[in-house]
Formats: structure tokens, C-alpha cells, sequence
């Protein structure tokens, strides 16, 4: 899978923009502000039908503009190609795929690309939420179906967790929530489950070449599949009084602890900031190396300035490892270096391309 190009229409500090890209390494250039970032995060659109920074969708719209979309055209190894764009307007976002409008729901997992951000960094050293976060995006960018069952659960959730702050005394309606929230809970957790131990089996193959042990763990959760959910009703049940007291639901998928364990202890604790980045990068590896498997195709590698961080021993080491893969790879830099064995480099400025050139 490629990216062959993309266009973009007032998206961040981009005008209208077109660029058609190398099928190797892509290297963005320019000082901080000029819009790299910008671009990465336009692909990361395109792919996951998601605005990576701000609070609303529209605060991704150019200044004085009412709307923007991103336009890409993706090429597959069976000769398909397809042409997408996501849209942002003042009431959402629309997506279509070779001009035919589409939900979120059906328009995931056409364009799979895996990135490297700066916030996530988060996902070692950051709250629950964020592994949480990582590891229902990573379910999602596999079997979008999660995507569905993921928002049911928090539709539910919602409407229960509202109902137990006004202290309602519709018992039934509790009820019928509580039905649903604990079998959409049921759902999510196998799937969970399922995903960790394929995950931790690639992920035990990536880290040999590093000389790390990287696990990710639910501990609250233990035993098999079926003991799982059995602590899980549980646990939920001996915290109905609570809730009530609270106002909130406090046992659930929403609430689980995910826990990115290197050499058996907690990450977050005990790992430098060298080791951090460095299982960022073989945790992001190995979502890539799944996807390929699985799905067949090789996805797009985005990663933001997340080089600039290492040592040169741990560059070369990240470059010769995405080298040997060869997926198609969009990086941004302060210098045009050349990264990788070919590929295009282009300047950016103010949100526009200055120039490109080979190497």
C-alpha cells in the first residue's frame, strides 16, 4: 500500500496544496511552525478519519476559512486504486472513498497507516486513558468492526453514568442500561484479550533484535478468557452501592489499567527516557508488522521528528530495522538530511513546498 499523493484545502496553514510522493522514504523539512506536522497529521486524517490536535474538529480549518479537506490517492499491490477525502465542515466531518460518501465506520481500514507523534509519549508516561486509547486504535486499525462496539459501549455508558448522577429512580431503565453496558463490557474485553496475546507474540519477535522483554498487560484481570469475565461481572456487581454514592460507573473497559511492561516491571516507573522512545517505537513496529500480516499489505509509516529525540545508535538501528521492512515512510525533520536509501525530501515554509528534490 501507497500513498501516491495528497491534496489539501485550507487545511491548518495550507492554501491548496498537491504533492506526489516517492514510494520510499518522504522527508519534510523547515523550521518549527513551517507545517510539517501539519502534513503528517493530514495523512493521519486520511487514514483514521480523526483531527490529531485540538478540542474540535473546525480548529483544523485555515484561519478565516469555513471548511478543508484532505484528498489521497492510495495505490494497492493488486493494482486498485483508490481515491479518498475526508472533509471538515462547522457540523462534522464527511469521508468518501472514489467519490461515494461513507461512515466513519465503513471508510476505516481502506488507508492503514501507523504513526509516531510526539504525545505518544503518553503512552508510557501518561495517564490510564492514553494506553487505553493505544490499545482500542490499535484494535480499530485491524478490525474496524471495534469501532461500533466501542462507541456502544460508550453511548451506553453515558446514559447510565447520567442517570446514576441525577439519582433517578427509574430502576428499570438502570436496569436495561446496565444489561447492555455489561454485555458491550463482555464484548470489548474478549476482544481485548484476543488482540494482547497476538500482540505480545509479535512484539516478543520485535524486541529480540533490541534486547528488550516488552509485554502488554490488564492486570486487574487475570487467569483465562472465561475468568476474566467472571471477575470482571464481579467486580462490577460489588460496585453497584458505590456507584450510587458517586454517580459514575467504576468498573468497566473505560476503567481497566493497561500496562506496557519492559523486562516484567511497569514501564512508567522504571524505564529512562532512551528506553521510552525506544518501546514507542517497537510497540508502533509491531502494530505495523501485525497489520502487514494479517491484512496482507504494508502500511504507511508516519513519523514526526521522533528521530531527533535518539542517539545516532539508536537511529541507525530504527533505520536499518524500516529499511529491512521497506513500507512507504513520511518522516519530518529540521535539516534535509537524507534519511533511508532513496526517496524525495521536500522543503516546506508557511505552508507551502519551496522545493523538492531526490536523493
Amino acid at each position: 500500500m501507497n500513498l501516491e499523493s495528497i491534496e489539501l484545502l485550507n487545511y491548518r496553514n495550507y492554501s491548496h496544496t498537491t504533492i506526489n510522493f516517492s514510494p520510499y522514504f518522504n522527508i519534510f523539512t523547515g523550521p518549527n511552525g513551517s507545517g510539517k506536522t501539519n502534513l503528517l497529521e493530514a495523512i493521519y486524517l486520511l487514514a483514521n478519519g480523526e483531527v490529531k490536535r485540538g478540542k474540535r474538529d473546525i480548529e483544523a480549518v485555515r484561519w478565516n476559512e469555513s471548511f478543508a479537506w484532505v484528498r489521497g490517492e492510495v495505490s494497492y499491490d493488486d493494482g486498485r486504486i483508490l481515491k479518498l477525502v475526508a472533509e471538515i465542515k462547522p457540523d462534522g466531518k464527511d469521508f468518501s472513498i472514489n467519490g461515494k460518501i461513507k461512515p466513519l465506520r465503513e471508510y476505516l481500514g481502506t488507508f492503514s497507516v501507523v504513526s509516531i507523534f510526539e504525545d505518544d509519549e503518553d503512552i508510557i508516561s501518561g495517564e490510564p486513558d492514553k494506553r487505553r486509547e493505544f490499545l482500542d486504535r490499535f484494535i480499530i486499525s485491524i478490525e474496524p468492526s471495534y469501532y461500533s462496539l466501542f462507541n456502544r459501549y460508550k453511548n451506553v455508558l453515558m446514559r447510565r453514568n447520567r442517570l446514576l448522577k441525577e439519582g433517578t429512580s427509574d430502576k428499570r431503565l438502570i436496569e436495561t442500561l446496565t444489561e447492555l453496558l455489561l454485555r458491550y463490557g463482555e464484548e470489548i474485553i474478549r476482544s481485548r484479550d484476543r488482540f494482547i496475546s497476538i500482540y505480545n507474540e509479535y512484539l516478543a519477535r520485535e524486541c529480540k533484535r533490541i534486547g528488550f522483554s516488552i509485554e502488554v498487560d490488564i492486570p486487574e484481570l487475570s487467569g483465562d478468557i472465561e475468568q476474566k469475565i467472571s471477575m470482571y461481572k464481579e467486580r462490577f456487581e460489588a460496585s453497584r452501592k458505590k456507584e450510587e454514592m458517586v454517580g459514575t460507573t467504576l468498573v468497566g473497559p473505560h476503567r481497566d489499567e493497561v500496562i506496557i511492561k519492559m523486562d516484567g516491571r511497569d514501564s512508567r516507573s522504571f524505564a529512562s527516557n532512551g528506553e521510552s522512545r525506544m518501546i514507542i517505537f517497537l510497540i508502533k513496529l509491531t502494530q505495523w508488522e501485525l497489520m502487514r500480516s494479517l491484512k496482507k499489505y504494508k502500511p504507511v509509516f508516519v513519523v514526526d521528528e521522533f528521530l531527533n529525540k535518539l542517539d545516532r545508535n539508536n537511529i541507525d538501528l530504527i533505520l536499518s530495522i524500516i529499511e529491512e521492512k521497506s513500507p512507504q515512510v513520511f518522516v519530518s525533520e529540521l535539516t534535509d538530511i537524507p534519511v533511508g536509501k532513496s526517496g524525495f525530501i521536500f522543503s516546506i515554509d508557511k505552508g507551502e513546498i519551496l522545493y523538492e528534490k531526490a536523493f
